[in-house]
């Protein structure tokens, strides 16, 4: 598994390393993955199984990883992070 390079970054060394070890495993998981087809799966089976797990990521953790994994990215691949990230909340946002 290639490591991606936000994993480096010291802002997210704050955050406990079970969440950063669900982030690996879900960023391994999402590899060569780009339409919302694709992703949406994965990205529910990792908010289940970080449900199982008792892990909550904060507003504040979940931005400053959204954040940074934008970083560097084309304005089009950014703009297609913000459309998963918005149907994701869509789809969760009854749930709560």
């Amino acid at each position: 598994m290639n490591i991606p390079n936000w994993f480096y970054d010291e802002r997210v060394q704050q955050i406990a390393p079970e969440k950063l070890n669900l982030l690996l495993h879900l960023a391994a998981q999402l590899e060569g993955k780009t339409s919302q087809k694709e992703i949406m799966p994965v990205l529910i089976g990792a908010i289940a199984s970080a449900s199982r797990q008792n892990l909550m990521f904060s507003k504040d953790e979940f931005e400053l990883i959204f954040k940074i994994m934008k970083e560097g990215k084309s304005v089009e691949e950014q703009q297609k992070m913000d459309e998963t990230l918005q149907k994701a909340r869509q789809m969760f946002s009854g749930k709560r």
